[in-house]
């Protein structure tokens, strides 16, 4: 039963998040919105700090770590577009922690430590993904290390804070919004260094799945 609770109070706020932002929503609203007191609520969470936290490493983080390990990744155009369409489902899901990520940071030293940490581990598993489509002849090798440092790190930074500019350019930024400019700008710092085979094979999976990689050009 505790178990339960404790994951309505996630979905719960995570919603109320979405909607509202994190600002907006106070432990008391959400509380209300539960039908619990205040004291039960923080029988679970400590303050609001601890319950974002608790989000992030319980259920954002695992879902982006396994995005950068799955293993079609690495060989397959076919998991680029996976990625693609499950990066902007996850943004779009949690889309509270992205669009205000600084002040979330900023507010819990703990959860930037963490996050911290896990953005160094996902970059270098990046770095590592850039080799693999190297050796299986997805990507030609003319990139230099600094060159190839560079990409990752902008990689990471794009699908960090993607959304923020869908945000910016849509009045009402809906998911296929986000996964159209996720995909796109992703793909825009990728595909200079991708084979004219694999470009090729990309630009059609973006037409069967639906993704329009000329909307926000």
């Amino acid at each position: 039963m505790g178990r339960e609770t404790r994951e309505k109070i996630m979905l719960t706020a995570i919603k109320l998040f979405n909607e509202e932002g994190v600002t907006n929503v106070s432990t008391v609203k959400l509380s209300n919105e539960l039908h619990i007191s205040p004291g039960n609520l923080y029988y679970y969470f400590d303050n609001k700090e601890h319950l974002i936290r608790s989000i992030w490493e319980e259920m954002l983080a695992p879902k982006i770590s396994d995005l950068f390990y799955k293993e079609d990744l690495k060989t397959k155009e076919e998991g680029l577009i996976d990625f693609f369409l499950h990066l902007a489902n996850d943004t779009y899901s949690f889309r509270f922690f992205y669009l205000e990520l600084p002040a979330i940071l900023n507010n819990d030293p703990e959860l930037k430590k963490l996050y911290r940490e896990r953005a160094i581990r996902l970059m270098k598993q990046m770095d590592s993904l850039i080799q693999g489509w190297v050796e299986n002849g997805m990507m030609v090798p003319k990139l230099t290390p600094i060159a190839k440092n560079i990409l990752v790190q902008n990689c990471w930074m794009l699908s960090q804070t993607g959304i923020i500019y869908t945000n910016m350019l849509e009045d009402h930024a809906s998911f296929k919004d986000v996964c159209d400019n996720i995909s796109q700008r992703l793909y825009a710092l990728l595909h200079p260094y991708f084979s004219d085979k694999s470009h090729e094979k990309i630009m059609a999976l973006f037409a069967e799945n639906n993704l329009d990689f000329h909307k926000y050009a």
